[in-house]
């Protein structure tokens, strides 16, 4: 049974006590939620060229679709949180859905660029508050022994859906025109507002100082922990690279292989493809091993030790070397005389490396910050959507100057300092702790790691702290 049991009330107030039929659909209602939202990120990529040929305007300007939608996101996810404390889950739910419905619909009516712009730009913040409280309300409704199967499900959307959003778009490009393919991303938000009503309205214990802690807190953690630092700007670097890629394919491929920015955008299958065995790889092997050795150690030790947060880092050190491996493969098998497959493929271990180093790490700062770990996440997070506002953008100016081979043989030298940073860790994991404010310390009793989340949904890792309709219950 969980360390953290559901709160005694009445079965028709206490989600884990609803049929499993009943909490599915409701975790299908959100996780189609988020879905619409992160991969409007991405999917605007595939009718950019369109949108180019329609307004008269240059790639750069109309890469800022993808980029003023990531920079929204990062007040988005911040301010999710503590509305969501205050006036509940549902409204947030609701309202954030809303809003990024309407301005969905005006970015299909777009009569101009900049009307475009300005409707990407109010999508990312007004729709991204459900990526910091949607984990709140999985927890409520599944054990932790439940939640495997859901934490797969939700990490391949937060990862997956902008890894495959370039797809549709690009297959569908030549039959419909562009703002009918933006129609589908308002569709299916729409309908999922519609059904908002089933989620549980979870309202949290307000706060006076929520909101200063809410913004502050990451902030500082991020400047005064050395590990979240170089862990924030290796992980933003590497998501960065799916945003960059948005640009380069079409780049590479056009240049080497005649292909239209439609049949480029195809190329990201297999990115997606190494997302899906990403997840299969960790929920399959990785954490398996971990639950076992977490086991053994508390059964060795009679419940007085525990496993230690540096456990999570060999999904770390996998990811570092996915991830370059994909990247110098990509820069010498992308030539005129070698066969386009060949280089296609290459994507495969870049997107395997991306989910994984996401899933080991949030689950690296659950462990190590265990009362400051959404603080982390939520710094790691922001971070991570500022750069992936500029990554977009470099793509073009940095293979054009470079040249292919060069550009991307440096985005592979750059990617290889995750390995060297996953091993100092592993190595001096437990120094680095022990001169940090922070961070859990070897001797610590009692903080057992829920290894629970998996992660992308780092939020569903956390012990959870029932309130139902206002009530409260703690452990």
């Amino acid at each position: 049974m969980s360390a953290f049991p559901s709160c005694i009330l009445p079965s028709e107030h206490d989600p884990r006590q609803w049929s499993k039929w009943k909490r599915w659909a409701i975790a299908l209602v959100i996780w189609n939620l988020i879905a619409p939202i992160g991969i409007a990120s991405t999917f605007y990529s595939g009718v950019q060229g369109k949108i180019q040929e329609e307004f008269g305007t240059s790639n750069t300007l109309a890469t800022l679709g993808v980029g003023l939608y990531n920079l929204g996101a990062v007040f988005g996810v911040l301010f999710g949180g503590p509305l969501s404390e205050l006036y509940g889950r549902r409204p947030v739910y609701i309202i954030s859905s809303i809003c990024f419905v309407v301005f969905s619909f005006g970015s299909t009516r777009s009569p101009n660029i900049t009307t475009l712009l300005i409707c990407r730009a109010f999508m990312g913040p007004l729709g991204s508050p459900v990526f910091s409280i949607y984990g709140g309300s999985v927890t409520d409704l599944f054990t932790p022994e439940e939640r495997g199967p859901v934490a797969a499900l939700f990490t391949l959307v937060l990862q997956g859906a902008p890894t495959i959003g370039p797809v549709p778009s690009s297959f569908l490009r030549p039959f419909f025109p562009w703002r009918r393919l933006l129609d589908f991303i308002t569709i299916w938000g729409g309908k999922i507002a519609e059904s908002e009503g089933v989620v549980p309205d979870i309202k949290e214990i307000n706060s006076s100082d929520k909101w200063t802690k809410a913004l502050l807190t990451p902030i500082t953690i991020l400047c005064n922990e050395p590990i979240m630092i170089w862990t924030t700007l290796y992980h933003s670097f590497v998501f960065g690279l799916l945003f960059l890629l948005l640009e380069a394919y079409p780049y590479i491929y056009d240049t080497y292989y005649s292909m239209s920015r439609e049949q480029a955008g195809l190329v990201f299958i297999t990115p997606f493809t190494g997302n899906v065995l990403g997840v299969l790889v960790y929920f399959g092997f990785h954490r398996p091993l971990y639950e076992a050795r977490q086991r053994r150690i508390q059964a060795e030790s009679g419940g007085k030790s525990e496993i230690e947060p540096e456990a999570h880092l060999p999904g770390v050190l996998l990811a570092s070397l996915l991830t370059p491996t994909g990247l110098f493969w990509l820069a010498f098998s992308a030539q005129p005389d070698i066969h386009h497959f060949f280089s296609i493929i290459s994507g495969v271990p870049i997107g395997m490396g991306m989910i994984l180093l996401q899933l080991s790490l949030f689950n690296y700062y659950i462990d190590l910050y265990p009362t400051m770990s959404a603080s982390a996440i939520a710094a790691n997070t922001a971070v991570r959507n500022i750069v992936v506002t500029i990554m977009p953008c470099a793509g073009v100016p940095l293979y054009t100057s470079l040249g292919i081979r060069n550009a991307n043989l440096l985005l592979a030298c750059i990617s290889c300092m995750g390995l060297p940073t996953a091993v100092i860790l592993y190595v001096f994991g437990r120094r680095l702790r022990a001169a940090s404010r922070w961070a859990k310390q070897a001797t610590d009793i009692g903080l057992l790691p829920q290894m629970s989340i998996e992660a992308a949904a780092p939020l569903l890792a956390q012990p959870p702290q029932n309130h139902y309709g206002g009530t409260h219950s703690s452990e």
